[in-house]
């Protein structure tokens, strides 16, 4: 049987089984002995493994794995050994393998995703609709009191709303998106009345339950009559589908479309390229979209950095008749942005946070971070913070200990399961890796040994009261998901039981024996925590710089605490951390703003 030239190669071990017979297979496809395409084929698998839907045909052709004796071709040679195999084609063949016009090479079926994608969202990012200015503008003034400050981008987001089909708000935690996003229901309620359907998702269920909390909440602050109920029952996007387990799809596609006009999705970044085709191919063309997320954070854990794509890289250049609308639906006239384009008119980026003032070290330094400037994140850690601390020059680990104890202490005097859920959220252990000392397994074991020595866990078993648990996979008669995170706690009658949130707020017991697969999460990943937010969070990079550590994680990790961060991270660590932008080939970009560079980074650029 042909062998791949890669299991020669050190990195062989970079490549997993289904990358080796993807090359084979396409190798045999193409009717005979063909190394560049066999090998090409095997890294586009690879590489979406690790996140990209596509790779430059300039990286490809750099990978030792196209090495043949002691030659190496060049993205030109390749292009055309490529090209002259019947299983690469061009945008519009059908073949296994497409070469765009970018000189990216994707898998089909990837290609097609984002291609639909980026019709169905260019479609909806054309459109203008029609809207009662003055009954508009009164219930916008009534939502949006003027503070005296100038144009308010969140009203400006709710306005944009009523204008366009399709609206990306982008903004960092604090800048008021489910504030906004209340308004907008309010607004859209009082404009359109209770025949108006309305769904909110999210990727996750613990993102789902935080945006009906967060809804519920800032619903309350409306004084407004909206004219209806404002609708805060948030689901995950695989139960507003219809996710069938047993076959892997959705029970709404585009013969069995979903009956809304308007759905409103939280923490998009999390969302993939597949999910996201899924969705647009069930939503009506007459259904309005509102995408809600942060552009800074970690992309999705599957292929494609969607949400980043959507928000381009500048501020938005609206065009002169939504700029028009918008003045008279609030009286301010917004300033001509940088990115043109049609998507451009439906991009909003709220910038001024509201949670982190400018006294707030926390707020400093995730700005400081997403700068990619090292002096100015060296700046804010010389700095004296009342939200943020440092190890100080004494024992790290007698230090980590005491945060330890005094973060998960009080949980152990709840006096009750939904207590102790409550309790949980006021602290978390987040790491930048799994493995190693100063990883999740390493961290859970200290939190365990600590709280043990401190007499607060008892039982010797892994079946202990106050142990965190989070679950790995979906668990579907359970009602269970990848994510949630639960706590064992006794019941009325002393049994000890896995307790879970529902979207409710109600609690459920689960006995421990039915738990699908789960780990101890006194400590998590920043990855895992992405959707979450903490009271407090004790932050931990590793001892020594590793590839996977990148702005947009560090970002992440400090953004997930809300009143105090505690950061364990060793300077060097840091720099190059903050300096590593976390790349991700993608070819909706190029789709959704046409003109635009894409630029093609090794995922390490120094900014200072």
């Amino acid at each position: 049987m042909m062998r791949l030239s890669a299991l020669h190669h050190p990195a062989e071990t970079v490549l997993r089984p289904i990358d080796l017979q993807t090359g084979l297979f396409l190798e045999r496809l193409a009717g005979g002995h063909h190394p560049l395409l066999r090998n090409a084929a095997a890294l586009v698998s690879r590489a979406v493994g690790q996140g990209h839907v596509c790779l430059p045909l300039a990286s490809i052709a750099d990978d030792p794995m196209l090495r043949t004796g002691q030659e190496q071709p060049d993205a030109r040679d390749l292009r055309q050994a490529l090209l002259a195999c019947p299983v690469v084609g061009r945008p519009g063949d059908r073949t296994p393998l497409i070469l765009d016009h970018h000189d990216q090479l994707s898998l089909y079926r990837y290609y097609r995703h984002e291609e639909q994608i980026a019709a169905a969202l260019l479609a909806r990012g054309r459109r203008l609709l029609e809207v009662d200015i003055p009954a508009a503008r009164l219930l916008l003034r009534t939502l949006f009191p003027d503070r005296g400050t100038g144009p308010d981008q969140q009203q400006m987001a709710a306005a944009l709303t009523l204008l366009k089909p399709l609206v990306v708000i982008s903004g960092g935690p604090g800048t008021g998106k489910t504030h906004t996003v209340a308004r907008i229901l309010a607004l859209l309620r009082g404009l359109h009345g209770e025949g108006l359907r309305i769904g909110l998702a999210a990727p996750t269920g613990k993102a789902a339950a935080r945006l009906q909390e967060s809804i519920r909440t800032a619903s309350r602050q409306i004084t407004a009559d909206p004219g209806g109920t404002i609708p805060d029952q948030a689901v995950t996007l695989h139960r507003l589908l219809g996710y069938r387990p047993a076959s892997g799809t959705f029970r709404h596609d585009h013969t069995n479309p979903l009956h809304l006009d308007l759905l409103i999705l939280d923490e998009a970044s999390m969302i993939d390229v597949v999910l996201m085709a899924s969705l647009l191919a069930a939503l009506p063309s007459h259904c309005r979209l509102i995408l809600l997320g942060d552009r800074h954070q970690l992309a999705s854990v599957e292929a494609g950095c969607l949400f980043s794509d959507l928000c381009g890289r500048d501020l938005p250049a609206w065009s002169d008749p939504v700029r028009d609308a918008l003045t008279d639906l609030t009286g301010y006239r917004p300033e001509r942005g940088v990115e043109n384009g049609p998507l451009a008119d439906c991009v909003v980026l709220l910038q001024t946070s509201y949670r982190f003032r400018e006294g707030s070290g926390i707020g400093r330094l995730a700005r400081a971070v997403n700068s990619g400037l090292v002096t100015a994140v060296e700046e804010v850690l010389a700095g004296s913070w009342p939200d943020l601390s440092l190890p100080g020059p004494g024992d790290r680990q007698r230090d980590l200990e005491r945060c330890i104890l005094s973060g998960f202490g009080p949980l152990f005097d709840a006096d009750s399961p939904a207590d102790a859920l409550e309790r949980l959220q006021g602290f978390r252990i987040l790491c930048g890796l799994r493995h190693g000392a100063r990883g999740v397994s390493g961290l859970n074991d200290l939190a365990e040994r600590t709280l043990s020595r401190a007499g607060l866990i008892h039982d010797q078993s892994p079946w202990y009261r106050g142990r965190p648990i989070m679950i790995l996979h979906n668990q579907y008669d359970l009602q269970l998901f990848n994510g949630d995170t639960g706590i064992l706690w006794p019941d009325s009658r002393g049994r000890l039981q896995a307790w879970f949130r529902r979207p409710d707020e109600s609690l459920r017991p689960v006995a421990p024996s039915r738990l699908p697969d789960h780990e101890t999460a006194w400590a998590t990943t920043i990855h895992k925590a992405q959707g979450s937010e903490f009271e407090r969070v004790l932050l931990l990079l590793p001892d020594s710089d590793v590839r996977i550590l990148s702005r947009e994680l560090v970002y992440t990790g400090i953004t997930r605490a809300r009143q105090r961060l505690h950061l364990y991270a060793a300077p060097d660590v840091l720099t190059r951390a903050i300096r590593r932008l976390a790349i991700r080939h993608s070819g909706l970009r190029h789709l959704l703003w046409p003109g635009k560079e894409v630029d093609h980074a090794a995922g390490f650029s120094s900014q200072d």
